[in-house]
């Protein structure tokens, strides 16, 4: 579907041009076509061409994540052993597998009327975790991403003002491994209604859907996945009920 948009647009833009070339043609050989004419063809094709890199660049965007999902996900080893088989790679964890998952949901966002909180992001650009299969944690991100466009809601702060938002980011987590194993938490929360506290143990079950989601599409995937992404990175997975909304977690090993 999102690829039938981009195409559709595509299209769109590139009947324009030769819609505007015959156009320019018919005016130039009869003539009619002065300095403002030539001023005007100039600006609207500076436009279009505007518009069709843009299209061009949400369709590679589409295509990095699509081949490095399908890579991942149909790896011959996981089919071998009959269970996903982690690739490990050094990665910067914002700019190779946040931004790029991010980008991918920030327009069905804008148009739920979810913004991106990115006073509490917190990962900084140097950051390098040397211990994660990007295609799977990518999938991770994506599968959270996903879950807040569908289920954030609006609340209501203290200052009286009404939002709607997710944000993301990490903390340091000393022995959480035990002495001297400290784990990286990695966050993302959203807005909305507390999942109900005898839902919540049941949440990364295989098919789980909780009560307050019915309406939703899905099919009760997406956490199991996650749970068993992060555990063959030797982490581990979790929720809290936080003040105005839900955090999702998952710790890695540091």
């Amino acid at each position: 579907m999102v690829y039938k948009l981009f195409l559709r647009g595509l299209r769109k833009k590139i009947e324009k041009n030769i819609e505007m070339g015959k156009t320019f043609n018919e005016k130039s050989t009869a003539g009619m076509c002065d300095s403002t004419c030539m001023q005007n063809f100039s600006e609207e094709l500076k436009d279009i061409n505007y518009g069709l890199k843009r299209e061009l660049e949400n369709i590679e965007k589409h295509y990095i994540n699509m081949s490095l999902f399908i890579e991942t996900l149909f790896r011959k080893s996981h089919f071998a052993q009959g269970r996903l088989i982690p690739r490990t790679k050094s990665c910067n964890m914002k700019k190779d597998v946040i931004q790029p998952q991010l980008e991918r949901y920030i327009e069905q966002m804008k148009r739920m009327g979810i913004s991106v909180d990115n006073k509490s992001s917190g990962i900084p650009e140097s950051e390098i975790i040397t211990v994660v299969d990007i295609g799977l944690i990518a999938q991770v991100y994506a599968n959270f991403f996903s879950n807040a466009v569908k289920y954030t809601r609006e609340v209501s702060l203290e200052s009286g003002e009404t939002r709607k938002y997710i944000s993301y980011g990490h903390e340091l987590i000393k022995d959480f491994f035990g002495l001297g194993k400290d784990g990286v938490k990695f966050n993302v929360f959203s807005t909305g209604p507390h999942i109900p506290p005898e839902e919540r143990d049941k949440l990364f079950e295989e098919e789980f859907r909780g009560s307050n989601v019915t309406t939703q599409p899905g099919t009760g995937h997406g956490l199991s996945f996650i749970k068993n992404a992060i555990e063959i990175h030797g982490g581990t997975v979790g929720y809290e009920a936080t003040h105005n909304g839900n955090n999702f977690y998952f710790i890695l090993p540091k």
